[in-house]
């Protein structure tokens, strides 16, 4: 990806930006996103940083944000068939400094609606860079009041709060139910691959097929429009599957699909959190997937975290799915099938590889009419009820507002603000944590309050330990879809690198793919794999990202299919070490105690044996520090040594080592 400094050298005006209407030419808007909710925050945050670092003399940066404020619009149906998408809003602008409503000399605009990830690919694969057809961003007019979404305002790099938005912008942006003038979507902001979202949508709209659930039947008017999934909150949002297609001509417009790249951002777990009554809850700690690491089923062949969201067991802590050990009925939050973060739930800890009949969407038996579609259903097993959520928001109110609750978000600061203290806990899967932050107590959500929330607050100044070492099963990498023409050096492709620049100093949301210092990065990554054996809706591998070497981990083309994958990336164990003696003084000694055996993964995943030699000049990370695998004495499965001394324990520690994608015995990319 393009360095930071270059990107920011300064306002090169004449490189291609959004399409505004005629009589704003001299406002240029850089960035028009849709998708996401879950990168709501630090998309806006990066786009602040942008506007400050490229702020001419006499223009200042301002910012707005708010629930409900903007539709995406797609025009491609002739008879307007397909309904709008209503989302929160944020715009970022540069205007005179002198008029404190930023409502002067407005000169440029980023803004990103907050939909979900496949109606964000949606818009941004509908649209035409020529602006003849596609999605569309409409703010809503008048705006409502300044919401203030990004808390604490201290996070924005200007370190001001929201103003409303004026006229002398929200006009430029478009006002325009029918999108006729409105600004057009150019950047698609997704947490799951594009061949993915283009999955979700024709399962979505797919004859229902209550066997495999390969079809969910949110059938509409047409083959290509399918009905909305509504949300069950009573904010009257919704997302609709809306076909599209990632190559050759659009199945709506009959128009070329424009040409694209991915570029990755990063990755961010999914992380479950309840809402207590009040006090901690020891009975709702760990959830058991029953997914084994190879992604078939395990505990007694069952998937139990399924089974508790699809209502078939009890929806009570009673469940087998948090250890069986309490009797409190528990309401359950889902979110649509077109979400990212359903999505990579749905194939990480629900479905999985090779399952094709647990789905968190069993019982939805009518999903085009209530209580079935808004989904609002007593479970079956007994015990409370499963809802519907649209959007990251709607899942964090649901769970404040309501005791005994448990729902699913991508893990951000902001996004768990309202989540804070005694009355709410995230819970382990497997066992494992999916923050880790030191210093957590009753499992407690750490949000951001008057502080920002930086990289720093965990060991080694490495966010989310058990994602980077590949431990935690429910995580995604973010991804954002980009014109490939579009050459604006403060456009998508500046916004993506700087968030991954300013992600660990201002809000460790999610662990970066790849900093412009390249001091930080994601080692792990998951297989591909043909979900449900609807393999043309996987569609091809997009072209290999140029702005950052590439767009994938594993040296191959990505392609569909990687929220479920086995991760690869790392091996890990549990080990004793001692400095050496004698012979080996020097060098460290390491002895194996629990996990994985020395050496990299089996072929057939187990890990149960492995092949030790392939360790020599390897380097392992040991409690955090990192040390390199030394060949004399040469290594077994449970003993090795490290070319320096690594400092006696005399308790076990952490252990684990980098594969990389041609080591020996590497879990082979899933097709």
């Amino acid at each position: 990806m393009t360095s930071a400094k270059s990107l920011f050298a300064g306002l090169l005006l004449t490189a291609s930006v959004a399409v505004v209407p005629a009589a704003s030419a001299a406002v240029n808007v850089h960035v028009v996103g849709a998708g996401s909710s879950a990168q709501y925050t630090v998309s806006a945050i990066a786009a602040d940083q942008l506007a400050v670092n490229n702020a001419p003399s006499g223009q200042c940066p301002y910012h707005y944000t708010a629930s409900n404020s903007g539709n995406m619009i797609d025009n491609r149906d002739k008879l307007g068939r397909i309904t709008p998408e209503l989302g929160n809003l944020w715009v970022v602008w540069l205007a005179a400094c002198s008029d404190t409503t930023g409502a002067t000399n407005v000169t440029d605009i980023w803004l990103d609606l907050s939909v979900d990830s496949t109606v964000g690919v949606r818009g941004f694969l509908a649209s035409q860079p020529d602006a003849s057809h596609g999605a569309y961003i409409q703010v809503v007019t008048p705006p409502p009041a300044p919401g203030n979404k990004v808390s604490p305002s201290s996070l924005w790099p200007d370190n001001k709060a929201d103003v409303a938005l004026p006229a002398a912008v929200y006009n430029v942006i478009g006002t325009n139910a029918a999108g006729t003038g409105d600004v057009q979507v150019n950047v698609g902001l997704t947490d799951i691959r594009p061949e993915d979202a283009l999955f979700a949508t024709t399962r979505s709209i797919a004859a229902l097929n209550t066997t495999t659930y390969a079809g969910l039947g949110y059938v509409g008017p047409t083959t290509n429009i399918g009905a909305p999934i509504l949300t069950a909150q009573g904010t009257g949002t919704s997302a609709t599957p809306i076909k599209f297609k990632l190559t050759g001509n659009d199945p709506i417009s009959l128009k070329p699909v424009r040409a694209f790249t991915t570029i990755p951002i990063g990755a961010a777990p999914i992380v479950f959190v309840y809402n207590n009554g009040g006090a901690f809850d020891p009975n709702a700690v760990n959830l058991v997937s029953g997914v084994k690491g190879d992604g078939t089923a395990g505990t007694a062949g069952h998937y139990l975290l399924a089974n508790l969201f699809d209502g078939t067991t009890a929806c009570s802590t009673g469940n087998a799915a948090l250890g069986g050990g309490g009797s409190q009925s528990i309401n359950l939050i889902l979110r649509e099938p077109l979400s990212g973060t359903m999505n990579t739930t749905e194939f990480s800890v629900f479905r999985t590889t090779g399952n094709t009949k647990d789905s968190q969407e069993v019982g939805v038996i009518n999903p085009t009419r209530s209580p079935y579609n808004p989904l609002n259903l007593a479970c079956a097993g007994g015990g409370g009820s499963r809802q519907r959520a649209i959007g990251t928001g709607e899942v964090v109110s649901a769970v404040q507002g309501h005791a005994h609750t448990l729902g699913y978000i991508f893990y951000g600061f902001a996004n768990v603000a309202k989540l804070s203290g005694a009355s709410f806990q995230y819970l382990l899967v497997d066992g494992v944590d999916p923050i880790a932050l030191p210093g957590t107590t009753n499992q407690q959500l750490p949000s951001c309050t008057t502080t920002n929330c930086p990289a720093t607050l965990w060991s080694g100044n490495l966010s989310f330990p058990n994602l980077r070492n590949g431990t935690y099963k429910a995580w995604s990498i973010y991804r954002w879809l980009v014109d490939t023409s579009n050459d604006d050096p403060l456009g998508p492709a500046a916004l993506a690198q700087s968030s991954q620049d300013l992600v660990d100093s201002t809000i460790a949301d999610f662990v970066p793919f790849k900093t412009s210092t390249g001091s930080d990065g994601l080692e792990v990554y998951r297989s591909h794999f043909v979900q449900s054996a609807i393999q043309p809706n996987n569609g091809d591998a997009t072209a290999a990202n140029t702005l950052d070497g590439g767009n994938s981990l594993g040296g191959d083309a990505e392609a569909g299919g990687d929220e479920g994958g086995v991760i690869v990336g790392r091996d890990n164990a549990t080990v004793i070490t001692a400095n050496g003696t004698g012979t080996t003084a020097g060098k460290g000694k390491v002895t194996w105690k629990t996990g994985h055996h020395f050496g990299l993964s089996a072929a057939d995943g187990t890990h149960l044996t492995g092949n030790p030699a392939a360790l020599v000049g390897k380097t392992v990370s040991i409690n955090g520090a990192n040390f390199v695998v030394a060949a004399t004495p040469a290594p077994t499965t449970t003993i090795l040594y490290t070319t320096t001394q690594t400092g006696a324990h005399t308790t076990p520690v952490p252990f684990s080592v980098y594969i990389s994608p041609t080591s020996p015995g590497l879990l082979k990319k899933k097709q």
